[in-house]
């Protein structure tokens, strides 16, 4: 069997390294692919940290996948050429956000003209900040789509009720962990150290793109709660932020709670992100609204690093005790829940057993298994 799938791989950033390229390793030791993405991505200026790193993934023997960077955000004649062109029966598309709905709804058009079962996996029901171009331009992509893949039974029943999708039509195949970040040993004290942290600091670490709907507002007011519980605990804030700073630095001199931060605002380097979460006690997932998985809580699962979430989307599936669920938006919730874990290392050693089962549970091979599964019963129909 021969597919072509659509999204991002390095160097271009998009969801490459934390979706597209596992997934295509793992598929293509499965079936053969020919992977489409981009050259260019997004014009520079909009895309905070830039929208490229490091170089172009060289993919083992093993991998039967044909890489070709083709698509370029502002040419047209690429994209019809490029899905004239398309191998296989089948179109995987990769739908995160609507910016790209021009390249892969032109993508999406050449697929159902030449006759090609076409299945999306859609990433965000809704984006993270929604607008009535998003509704309008996913509600096009899911008319293309034959099948579709989602993250959480949350997305399932949301591409019902906005959408109007038929539930058996929508497989729901959870966000692998990530494990890639995890290559080399290093050890809580190595990684403190490196930091410049001290041995008996409690921390806890927010990581990834800093956007309003991650509720890092929230989680400036519960670390005055949490000091004054904790005193030796410390908060470690690593991300882009893709919004305006000065609200969350008004903020903190306002809560008086700058000594208890470690502000690391700013593009995180791949080999920094093992380093921040081995020296970290707990990492807080604080969103204030989400509908799909995390990546920067599948990236802890792969660290075993004990996860403190907001009951909201697929993040109280990636963890197992109750005691690390939080209210969203409530400060005093999100305060007691990270006391808690940091107070008691019996629960985060079983926090981090949780998470080494899940990321079983989770693995790319698994992953891959009940896509390929989807493809064969979608062929075969």
């Amino acid at each position: 069997m021969r597919i072509t799938m659509v999204g991002t791989l390095p160097p271009v950033k998009g969801i490459s390294k934390n979706y597209c390229l596992p997934l295509a390793e793992a598929v293509s030791r499965l079936i053969d692919v020919d992977f489409l993405s981009f050259r260019r991505i997004y014009p520079e200026r909009l895309y905070p940290g830039g929208t490229r790193e490091g170089e172009p993934h060289v993919f083992d023997a093993a991998c039967r996948v044909r890489p070709r960077h083709r698509l370029d955000w502002f040419n047209p004649a690429g994209w019809a050429w490029s899905g004239l062109t398309m191998r296989g029966r089948l179109l995987h598309v990769h739908w995160w956000t609507y910016y790209l709905a021009p390249v892969e709804l032109t993508l999406l058009a050449c697929a159902k003209l030449r006759g090609m079962r076409v299945v999306l996996t859609v990433h965000n029901v809704l984006g993270h900040e929604t607008n009535r171009i998003d509704h309008a331009l996913t509600r096009l992509a899911c008319a293309f789509a034959d099948r579709f893949i989602v993250h959480t039974e949350i997305n399932r029943r949301r591409l019902k009720e906005v959408f109007g999708i038929r539930p058996e039509r929508v497989r729901v195949i959870p966000h692998g962990a990530l494990t890639s970040y995890d290559d080399a040993p290093l050890t809580r004290e190595e990684a403190r150290t490196q930091l410049g942290i001290p041995p008996d600091a409690e921390i806890a670490l927010f990581f990834g793109n800093i956007r309003p709907y991650k509720g890092l507002d929230a989680l400036l007011r519960a670390l005055k709660l949490v000091v004054a519980a904790r005193p030796n605990a410390k908060l470690i804030v690593a991300g882009t932020c893709w919004t305006d700073w000065g609200v969350y630095d008004r903020l903190i001199d306002e809560l008086e709670i700058r000594p208890w931060l470690d502000l690391r605002v700013g593009y995180v380097p791949t080999e920094q992100v093992k380093v921040l979460f081995r020296a970290s006690d707990v990492c807080v997932l604080p969103y204030a609204h989400f509908e799909s998985q995390s990546g920067p809580g599948n990236v802890a699962l792969a660290f075993g690093t004990p996860l403190v979430v907001t009951r909201t989307g697929g993040l109280p599936a990636l963890v197992r005790q109750p005691e690390a669920i939080a209210e969203p938006e409530d400060d005093r919730s999100l305060a007691d829940a990270i006391v808690r874990c940091l107070a008691d290392p019996s629960l985060r050693e079983r926090m981090s057993a949780d998470a080494d089962a899940l990321k079983d549970e989770f693995s790319w091979t698994r992953i891959a298994e009940r896509t390929v599964t989807l493809y064969e019963e979608l062929l075969h129909a």
